[in-house]
């Protein structure tokens, strides 16, 4: 039975599933495998490392800016606090929100001094574990223009519209409505909404929260109910189906739905030259 499954799984083109479920449809009265989609990753988060006068810093979270650190080791010192009422009785941490309140993080150097993070500088970390260009992050995206083609897409924040079945191959993470600031912009808003819905399209952009890392994005008008928004859904991810089969008795390739040849530029982070030291 075990040579069995695995040679099926082989003949699949897929790892082995963990479960099976009854897919009856019309006449078909068929057991399927249930395996989860697998993705592709689109945009690789960037491997940095912090520095400060050329020195590397790290940060911790701090309660009340109280901060142990053994020096020259680098080891935190742990350091057990009760928390006890006017009676004396003990106080669980979770039930004093102000401790929460406030803590905040603290940037430190090897030594454990506690370093301004103004000063912190952001650099690559090359793939020999080197230390690379200075880097500076993102900004967050403030501006988005729909562009007609993707010839004229050039910022972070151009869009151009795309067929809405194109979404359906993107694993979205984040989304966002987007209500009008002024309500007097909504017939303005509703008007491309209204014309996007009956082209069936919507509109892919590259898109920032700020940070060293850009996503793409897709803006899609929302209507029902006589009423209407604007989203914003966020991916880095494409989805990858690994168990496709061959349809039977088609020998001609059947009509399929559009794919993207051509996504918005990803933008590289910006390189700031650093001055050559003096020798």
């Amino acid at each position: 039975m075990w040579l069995y499954l695995k040679f099926l799984s082989v003949f699949l083109g897929c790892k082995m599933p963990t479960s099976t479920i009854w897919l009856k449809i019309g006449d078909a009265d068929v057991r399927v495998y249930k395996r989860r989609v697998s993705n592709a990753l689109l945009i690789q988060d960037p491997q940095l490392t912090e520095l400060v006068d050329g020195e590397p810093v790290r940060e911790c979270r701090v309660v009340d800016q109280a901060y142990w650190e053994q020096v020259g080791t680098g080891e935190v010192l742990q350091v057990e606090t009760t928390l006890k009422d006017a009676k004396g009785n003990v106080v669980p941490v979770a039930g004093a929100r102000c401790i929460l309140e406030h803590s905040k993080n603290l940037a430190v150097n090897e030594k454990g001094e506690t370093v301004d993070k103004k000063k912190i500088e952001y650099h690559l970390v090359n793939p020999d574990s080197s230390i690379g260009e200075l880097v500076v992050p993102y900004s967050p995206t403030e501006r988005i223009e729909v562009k007609e083609t993707p010839a004229e897409v050039k910022e972070q924040g151009d869009a151009y519209w795309v067929p809405s079945t194109m979404i359906e191959g993107f694993l979205i993470h984040e989304e966002y409505e987007l209500p009008v600031a002024d309500p007097r912009n909504d017939l303005k808003l509703w008007t491309e909404a209204d014309k996007a819905i009956k082209r069936d399209e919507i509109a892919i952009t590259t898109y920032s929260n700020g940070g060293f890392t850009q996503y793409y994005a897709f803006l899609v008008p929302i209507a029902r109910d006589g009423q209407f928004v604007w989203v914003l859904r966020v991916s880095n991810k494409k989805v990858e189906y690994n168990c496709l089969h061959d349809i039977p008795g088609v020998k001609v390739p059947i009509r399929e739905a559009k794919t993207i040849e051509t996504l918005p530029p990803i933008q590289a982070l910006l390189t700031v030259p650093t001055a050559k030291k003096k020798r």
